[in-house]
């Protein structure tokens, strides 16, 4: 069976039409209506499902009217409504983790799974960090306890119809493990580790051999917050079966260097920055920013049109650049690499297809969010190849092999 790979929504959308030429929206544009989603995009979804977190959707006045006003998750997302595209529920522990106690309550959550038609909905948990003291580690841990056996207790008496997932938090493999322990005593069959995003890969498996010993084949086990593409065919084998993770998404327009991805190699995307800001910050004319802004923009475009050099290009691009100041040698030699190998050309997505080098400039809300998308695009395909590697590797003592795995992991984990 496959890991399933969920996105969590952030508002993630881009204008379909945007003009990239003259760097303009589509006129008369309505965001909240219009723009799409990479799901929208794509032909098909690059991700098996959506984690919607509740204070996300109540952070905004705007997202609480059209969550009410369409009824359905699925329409707000405009996701299809199959077993094949889940949308999954959570109270957004992120957005509380300083308060001493989650702001929701059991049964208002299970109303608003249910009246929304999430498929998941996640127990209210309350985030365990490695600065807190003892006690308050072991408040956190038992408030998570005690919220999942509520949930799950009141979801039995009543007539709910989406999967309750129980959520375990710990501070070490021990306390996921007795966490764990507990919601399968509880009768939960879907259960989720919260509190792993900033945890080594070393940890991550020590607490994933740790909870052997209590989970079944089917048990469903999902990882909150945790994108490890290498670890994955470990992950699976450990008895993870979905996860969730922005991190490919973001890293288009958070990472200065590794911005674009074609399977596990990274490019770094051609900044142009906006010619106003640049005037404004530097104290240069803006008229002639602009007219470098441009000539940069022109010969981009051109020179993946195959009309201009590689050294026209390159040169355009490094003199606007400096308009800013002194490009160190390491991001010229990126820049010098991402246009030699041109890497939106090898690409077979949706997105380098249809725009082609406007993927790669590294520029506003609809070039950085496509390039994004295109990130998890590639992610969804390695996680889908990775389905094979699974089954390859079944039949062999695997338990046996991981732990020789995690005693000569190299600690160096991947950037979330």
């Amino acid at each position: 069976m496959a890991i399933h790979y969920f996105i969590p929504d952030w508002d993630d959308r881009v204008d379909p039409n945007y003009d990239f030429e003259r760097d303009l929206h589509t006129a008369e544009r309505n965001p909240y209506r219009d723009d799409q989603y990479a799901h929208e995009l794509y032909d098909g979804a690059p991700y098996d499902g959506i984690l919607l977190s509740r204070a996300v959707v109540d952070a905004s006045i705007t997202k609480r009217a059209l969550m009410r006003e369409l009824g359905s998750v699925h329409r707000y997302l405009r996701l299809p409504h199959d077993r094949n595209h889940l949308v999954m529920g959570d109270c957004g522990a992120f957005s509380y983790w300083k308060q001493a106690e989650p702001p929701y309550q059991s049964a208002e959550m299970l109303e608003y799974y249910q009246q929304h038609g999430f498929d998941i909905g996640v127990s209210i948990d309350h985030l365990i960090f490695s600065g807190f003291d003892l006690s308050d580690k072991q408040r956190r841990w038992h408030i998570t306890m005690h919220n999942a056996e509520a949930f799950l207790r009141l979801h039995q008496q009543g007539r709910y119809t989406f999967i309750p997932m129980g959520v375990a938090q710990g501070w070490n493999p021990e306390t996921y493990q007795q966490a764990v322990r507990r919601l399968i005593q509880m009768g939960y069959n879907s259960i989720a580790l919260g509190g792993l995003v900033r945890s080594s890969n070393h940890e991550i498996l020590q607490i994933l051999h740790a909870i052997q010993a209590e989970i079944t084949p089917s048990l469903r086990v999902h990882l909150f917050g945790v994108s490890r593409p290498a670890q994955v065919p470990l992950f699976r084998q450990l008895g993870v079966t979905s996860f969730d993770s922005a991190s490919r998404l973001r890293k288009a327009w958070t990472d200065g260097r590794k911005n674009y991805y074609i399977g596990d190699t990274t490019y770094t995307a051609i900044r142009v920055k906006y010619a106003r800001t640049v005037a404004k910050a530097h104290g240069l004319a803006e008229a002639e920013t602009v007219c470098k802004e441009q000539a940069a923009l022109r010969a981009l475009r051109d020179y993946d049109q195959g009309r201009v050099s590689f050294e026209t290009v390159y040169e355009a691009v490094l003199s606007y650049a400096e308009l800013s100041g002194t490009l160190p040698s390491c991001i010229q030699a990126d820049y010098q690499t991402t246009l030699e190998e041109q890497p939106w050309k090898q690409c077979a997505c949706t997105i380098c297809r249809s725009i082609g080098i406007e993927v790669m400039i590294f520029r506003g809300n609809n070039r950085n969010r496509r390039r994004g998308f295109h990130n998890t695009w590639h992610l969804y395909q390695q996680l889908q190849a990775m389905t094979d590697e699974y089954r390859a590797i079944t039949h062999q003592p695997m338990i046996r092999q991981v732990m020789m795995e995690m005693d000569q992991l190299v600690l160096h984990d991947e950037e979330l």
